[in-house]
């Protein structure tokens, strides 16, 4: 017979085997055997406790308590009983306790039939180990939306603020650009009154003097120089024309200036001379081209 009873999950012996009296109330049952090799890690059948007349539900209490180990929230299963107050022999209402990850211990009710919790808050007050998985999971979705969302509006901030800072920027280097160019103007304004200053005092001594660049040009730039050309007439002792260019030069820095004064007849022979020269080039490489 305890052959029988080692080997029978059917056997009235499995339900009979070792338990003891708790205050004329409660037992503690022994689970056998077999049941205790079937139950998994999380569950000690030690941890469950039954009054004598309800043994015939550890099977099911088992169960619950696997469903309620196996819930997120319970990192640790730590025990589970029967709800007096609420049982009957025809249906019990179990309890089981258990820990969270942050160490805080809870209990829930379960349905010693249908194995769902009860949960007074809802519409039918019982909610089942799946259906609460599955809300576990709806909520991680939504927390994953929800982060998505803060995400993606920390990123459209982040954009604004680099667009925002992008544009003061550029405004910035705007202002700094025209300040250049208007410290420039007036640099080559002081630059011409030089210019002209000098030129007049090297020439005060040229008979019939006539000014033909009377209002400030536009310069010359170049390689770090600005020019001005300036253009002139006198007159020698016998009364002929003179026509004269006078280039006033300054570095692209300071306002140091030097003048040189050439004949304009010099000066647009030699001009005329490199334009010719320029064309005879060109003309002779398109004469090559077309070879």
């Amino acid at each position: 017979m305890k052959s029988k009873c080692r080997t029978s999950l059917a056997s009235p012996c499995r339900l009979k085997a070792g338990f003891f009296a708790l205050g004329g109330l409660t037992a503690i049952f022994f689970a056998g055997e077999l049941l205790a090799q079937s139950a998994p890690d999380e569950v000690d059948v030690h941890q469950l406790h039954l009054p004598r007349t309800y043994l015939r539900y550890l099977p099911p209490m088992l169960d619950g308590a696997r469903l309620m180990a196996a819930d997120e929230h319970c990192a640790q299963f730590l025990a589970g009983d029967l709800n007096i107050d609420q049982s009957t022999l025809s249906h019990p209402v179990f309890r089981y306790q258990c820990r969270d990850p942050d160490g805080m211990t809870y209990r829930w009710h379960v349905d010693g039939d249908s194995l769902e919790v009860i949960d007074e808050t809802r519409p039918g007050g019982r909610v089942s180990f799946a259906e609460l998985s599955a809300e576990y999971e709806r909520e991680r979705e939504q927390a994953r939306q929800r982060a998505a969302e803060r995400q993606a509006k920390i990123d459209a901030l982040q954009r604004e603020r680099q667009e925002v800072a992008e544009q003061l920027e550029a405004e910035r280097l705007a202002r700094e650009q025209l300040e250049a160019e208007r410290q420039e103007q007036a640099r080559r304004g002081r630059l011409w009154q030089t210019c002209t200053a000098q030129l007049e005092a090297q020439t005060a001594d040229m008979i019939a003097r006539e000014w033909l660049t009377v209002a400030q040009p536009e310069p010359e730039v170049d390689e770090g120089r600005v020019r001005f050309n300036i253009d002139f007439n006198a007159r020698n002792l016998t009364g002929t024309e003179l026509k004269y260019r006078a280039y006033c030069d300054a570095k692209d820095q300071g306002e140091t200036v030097t003048i040189e004064i050439h004949p304009r007849a010099l000066v647009s022979s030699s001009a005329d001379s490199m334009s010719s020269q320029a064309a005879s080039t060109g003309t002779l490489s398109s004469q090559s081209s077309s070879h």
